[in-house]
């Protein structure tokens, strides 16, 4: 849970990320299970087995479902020259098909494959779950090309969503070695919701330990949903649980309350390339494994996946079978 080995030297993959064939967990063919969880447990029945009196508190089962919003719209949001640049990409490319949707949609003709918020809203409400939304709140770049921020749309939208005090940042892949342009993605978005930001998941979940939790602690953060990997299913400090951060560098608890994630909708499809079948497979064994130790399931979907458009066709109701499953 300290996440010692990525203080340690170790090879980055080529955003700069922990990668998890560098961890213990990985070479020792536990990455998918929980094994702090596990050994708690068999704490628990040693401590039970001396003191039969004693009085345990159980940890209950918690679903959290949180959605990473990197484009807020697939075509609406963009300033002209975005627009007529995506416009000409398509045509050199020969993608025709897609220029006729960005035409329809700019007319009004057609709904964005992006605008899923209806959905998830109402998915969600049938079982009594507000999601979490992470905003991507930054400048146009090369890995972080959101719509316009300061648009009057998006931040409508983003006002919108954070109904339920559920919206955080989603600071962006370049903040993550420029302390400004995170404060300034914070304030941004802060201002947009009315409210100071609480929660936070990093863009690519990109964690540089301990840098990264030191900065989100001095904006105020206190929940962070970025412990887990692109690349795998499983849990990369090893507990399906909330714990809070202990900076091992200085050797002291934090008040930052790390929330790990076990699953990602992009890992299934991108980086495993699992189809629907086998995804939703993985996703009913990752549940069941969470339920034994009565941990918290936190999955991790975006919005433009749901939007049932190229490669993520049939994904919305894969989602919709997870987050039953997820619920009963």
């Amino acid at each position: 849970m300290s996440r010692y080995e990525e203080y340690l030297h170790h090879k980055k993959d080529r955003f700069g990320r922990f990668p998890a064939s560098e961890s213990i967990a990985w070479k020792g063919k536990f990455l998918e299970t929980p094994v702090v969880n596990i050994w708690a447990g068999l704490l628990e029945a040693l401590i039970v087995k001396h003191f039969p009196a004693i009085v345990i508190r159980h940890p209950q089962y918690r679903y959290v479902p949180t959605i990473d919003i990197d484009h807020a719209w697939c075509y609406l949001g963009r300033s002209l020259t975005r627009t007529m640049g995506g416009l000409g990409r398509s045509v050199m490319q020969g993608r025709f098909t897609e220029v006729a949707a960005r035409l329809k949609t700019l007319a009004g003709l057609s709904p964005d494959p992006f605008d899923n918020y209806d959905f998830i809203k109402s998915v969600h409400a049938k079982y009594g779950h507000h999601p979490l939304f992470f905003i991507l709140f930054a400048d146009y770049g090369q890995n972080d090309n959101n719509v316009t921020v300061t648009s009057k749309q998006f931040q409508k939208l983003v006002s919108g969503l954070d109904t339920h005090n559920n919206v955080g940042l989603h600071p962006s892949l370049s903040s993550n070695k420029h302390l400004q342009k995170l404060e300034d993605e914070f304030i941004g978005l802060s201002e947009a919701i009315g409210r100071d930001v609480t929660m936070s998941r990093q863009h690519f979940l990109k964690l540089s330990l301990p840098r990264t939790c030191r900065t989100l602690i001095q904006l105020g953060i206190t929940d962070d949903y970025s412990m887990g990997y692109a690349g795998h299913v499983g849990f990369r400090a090893g507990i399906a649980a909330p714990f809070p951060f202990f900076d091992l560098s200085r050797n002291e608890a934090t008040t930052l309350v790390i929330h790990p994630v076990s699953l990602m909708d992009v890992t299934l499809r991108d980086y495993l390339r699992l189809n629907n079948i086998e995804s939703l497979q993985t996703i009913h064994k990752v549940i069941r494994t969470i339920r034994s130790v009565n941990g918290e399931f936190v999955s991790l979907w975006h919005n433009e996946s749901l939007g049932e458009t190229g490669r993520w066709k049939g994904w919305r109701q894969l989602y919709e079978a997870m987050v039953e499953q997820a619920s009963s």
